[in-house]
């Protein structure tokens, strides 16, 4: 018997694409007896306010005017399940050592799909690109920190190859782009810095508690900034120019919010002029640099002379 939940968006998904539901259709899709189907639609008219009605021309049941609440709904679920799955799949995107729990979060959201699309799960992939295996004593024991609010003694690799030890209170854990950080109050640096979990080598929580509510939403608003996860004071616009074919690749993606996007033609070429702000430089550097000859950091002029320096060590290591 399919769950009450996915008969729900099969009738409002069939009346939406044929104008009309049967009393039999919504039976035979979920299994169900006829008392069971006409709860169904009992539950979308009085518990959703759907305007849904018997036709007895039609002898089938029919929207009396437009019904937006569930537009979509079942289309949307769907990918958010092909999205789960594909999370569900690696470990390490979605942190669940336990195989079995990851099997039966899947198949609990693949239950209140309608059949029609459960038919469709295999055609549909959701992929990340690139990730980085999680320590999960580490994960284990920030999560810890964080509910108890306790300040950890931590080993973290900067540049150089040696880890140096700090005390940090953990504030936020953050997935971005499939990697994992930990945004934390630094009581070496003083400030709210971002740390990436790869480079953690050593945590433990201390019995010192902090107060994590007078941070306030400052910890948020060091999210909200500029592009990347990286984060710095001083926020800056940057402009980069792409060429074809980039110009057609990337002029439907989004790096940031607040970013602007104008096309122009140059020698019958189409040009693409992208604006973002930014505040660290190495992160938006190596995402220009991934399109090759095919993208031009114009301004600030600062930034573009890291870019071309950058460049130009390449040419000495590679090519000389």
């Amino acid at each position: 018997m399919a769950s009450q939940l996915s008969r729900i968006f099969f009738i409002d998904s069939k009346i939406r694409r044929t104008g009309k539901v049967t009393l039999r259709e919504i039976m035979d899709e979920g299994n169900v007896s006829a008392i069971t189907a006409k709860r169904d639609i009992e539950f979308l008219r009085y518990t959703l306010d759907a305007p849904i009605v018997y036709d007895k021309k039609l002898k089938a049941y029919v929207y009396e005017t437009e019904f937006q609440l569930l537009n979509f709904a079942g289309e949307q679920l769907f990918l958010f399940y092909v999205m789960s799955r594909g999370a569900l799949s690696n470990m390490n995107y979605l942190p669940l050592t336990n195989e079995y729990a990851r099997k039966i979060i899947a198949e609990k959201i693949k239950e209140i799909l309608p059949n029609d699309y459960k038919k469709l799960a295999d055609k549909f992939a959701y992929f990340y690109s690139d990730y980085e295996r999680i320590d999960f004593a580490t994960l284990g024991k920030i999560i810890e920190a964080m509910k108890e609010s306790k300040v950890c003694k931590m080993n973290y690799l900067t540049k150089g190859k040696t880890a140096n030890e700090r005390k940090i209170e953990p504030l936020k854990a953050i997935c971005y782009g499939a990697k994992w950080y930990l945004l934390a109050y630094c009581r070496k640096r003083k400030d709210l810095r971002i740390f990436s979990f790869s480079r953690i080598t050593e945590i433990e929580p201390l019995d010192e508690r902090f107060n994590a509510e007078s941070y306030g939403e400052n910890a948020d608003e060091i999210l909200k900034g500029a592009f990347g996860i990286a984060r710095g004071e001083e926020k800056r616009k940057a402009v980069i120019k792409f060429y074809e074919p980039s110009s057609y690749y990337v002029r439907n993606q989004i790096w940031h919010p607040e970013q602007s996007v104008e096309i122009m033609e140059e020698k019958g070429e189409m040009i693409l002029l992208f604006t973002l702000p930014y505040s660290k430089s190495e992160e938006l550097i190596g995402k220009t640099l991934k399109y090759g000859a095919t993208a031009e950091i114009t301004s600030p002029a600062p930034l573009r002379k890291q870019w071309l320096r950058e460049i130009k060590k390449m040419n000495e290591r590679f090519l000389k």
